[in-house]
């Protein structure tokens, strides 16, 4: 019994990791920021009705999405884009905090004699 059971977990989980892949691939997902855009704003205008559709049949009453004042779509990237930019600039800071250290040790050095 417990075979079938974790059998049946199983096919399971990869059933919903095969169709969130199937959708993220039919949807073009992994394309370029323009298109996450238009899909972004298309998932917050359909997304919220087939929210409110699910609890109305299942009898939930779900509370009120806030309302952001923030554009999500304007900052949908600068996670991406702020870790590159600190992956460009490490080598060049690397090296500037080893130099400033290297002097460092050296004044300190030149102090104690």
């Amino acid at each position: 019994m417990a075979s079938v059971f974790r059998t049946v977990r199983f096919f399971t989980k990869v059933g919903i990791i095969g169709g969130t892949v199937y959708v993220v691939y039919d949807q073009e997902l992994l394309g370029n920021g323009e298109q996450s855009c238009e899909i972004l704003k298309k998932g917050s205008t359909v997304i919220p009705v087939a929210v409110d559709q699910w609890a109305k049949y299942f009898g939930v009453e779900l509370p009120d999405v806030p309302k952001l004042n923030v554009p999500v779509a304007e900052y949908w990237n600068t996670g991406v884009e702020a870790t590159a930019y600190f992956l460009s600039a490490a080598p060049t800071k690397c090296n500037e905090y080893s130099e400033k250290g290297w002097q460092y040790v050296k004044n300190m050095t030149n102090r104690a004699q």
